[in-house]
């Protein structure tokens, strides 16, 4: 086991999450767990597992690994599109002010620069900053002997808040996503529902009535890798110049030239800000005058957006769209193809507003149309 709070590695954007039959990286917005909980199924039997008196709740059909990336996938897509027309992220999204081969080109803010103030591709300005990683403990000891709530930790941690913590499988990238977590005097705790702790060995083996026991402790995690996803405020912008940076201020040769700017956020709702030259020394930023020629072209932002908290009713309207986008009923009891069955349902007489939705014209689909409209922001470039 190994803890500490490691040094910060800024990387780019998080971009769309991976999904096959063997991992997963959840979206952020909704973590499968919590689709669970919104739909009223059984945890364990969402997740594959048996345990004796199950039979007796109504929804405890066992959902297969290949069923939950459906509904992975679909959760997912779903936010993607509601975030594209709504114009901000609906969870905490890092920015990158370039593409690389790890940057989502969704969420990429470079663009021709002016003057300030500048409006950001993204709304729901946090602070300027790139996404860092750090180790907080890798193979981190997991305490089974509670029959429903795994243990891990207590544990030595340096953190800023418990938000910045993920648990993943040990040396994979499939998150956990845990009940809650204390962090108190240094150390930081953290409890999970043993049922989202099975074997990867296992994941593939569950599905309609057989699964693993619940009761059995070797069908679980005995380790997990915790790591901080945080924000790193020494990087915010880059004023580029299109040319060589020198006295003469050459504009031979085949290199462009860069000048540090700090992120002053002015109206974070809908992305208004100032970049000004300056150097960051020590975390601290300073203004500064040195200058390329002052003939940038273009500006490169990096800053840390969206909601912290997602709403119930965002959480219905993710929902029901990701449901109007499968194709075949999920698994389950009858109230859960119910909820498939309403929000794919498309009447028979629609509106010429419907037939023009863009996320379709089923049931599920335009509810969703209805609050994205709602809740767009509206931005303009005049201020």
């Amino acid at each position: 086991m190994a803890s500490g709070s490691g040094v910060g590695t800024p990387i780019s954007g998080p971009g769309a999450p991976f999904i096959n039959a063997a991992r997963t990286t959840n979206p952020c917005a909704i973590s499968l767990a919590r689709y669970a909980q919104i739909i009223g199924y059984d945890e364990c039997a969402f997740f594959g597992i048996f345990y004796t008196g199950q039979e007796e709740y109504p929804c405890n059909s066992l959902w297969s690994e290949w069923q939950r990336q459906a509904i992975a996938r679909a959760l997912s897509q779903a936010q993607q599109m509601l975030e594209d027309f709504i114009r901000y992220p609906l969870c905490v999204t890092w920015i990158s002010g370039q593409l690389d081969e790890d940057t989502d080109g969704r969420f990429v803010d470079e663009q021709p620069w002016c003057n300030n103030p500048i409006v950001t591709r993204w709304g729901y300005v946090l602070r300027g900053g790139v996404q860092a990683n750090a180790d907080l403990s890798l193979g981190e000891a997991v305490d089974l002997s509670d029959p429903d709530t795994a243990v891990i930790g207590p544990f030595a941690a340096t953190i800023t808040d418990t938000s910045e913590v993920r648990i993943y499988y040990p040396d994979g990238e499939r998150e956990i996503t845990p009940s809650r977590m204390t962090y108190s005097g240094g150390d930081l705790t953290i409890y999970v529902p043993r049922c989202r702790l099975l074997l990867e060995s296992l994941l593939l083996t569950t599905g309609g009535n057989t699964g693993p026991d619940k009761a059995d402790d070797s069908n679980f995690l005995t380790t997990v890798d915790v790591r901080r996803v945080y924000n790193d405020p020494t990087t915010h912008a880059q004023l580029m110049a299109p040319h060589a940076c020198s006295i003469v201020c050459t504009v031979d040769g085949c290199t462009e030239s860069s000048d540090d700017a700090c992120i002053v956020v002015k109206q974070g709702v809908i992305g208004v800000i100032s970049a000004l030259r300056a150097n960051n020394v020590d975390g601290t930023w300073t203004r500064t005058t040195t200058q390329c020629c002052n003939r940038y072209d273009r500006v490169r932002l990096n800053y840390m957006a969206g909601q912290k908290t997602l709403m119930p009713n965002t959480e219905d309207v993710i929902v029901r769209l990701a449901h109007s986008l499968m194709p075949t009923e999920p698994c389950g009891c009858d109230v859960i193809k119910l909820l498939w069955e309403r929000d794919r349902f498309t009447p028979d007489i629609l509106t010429r507003e419907r037939l023009n939705a863009p996320f379709g014209t089923s049931d599920g689909a335009y509810f969703a149309y209805q609050w994205a409209k709602s809740n767009a922001i509206m931005r303009g470039r005049s201020f």
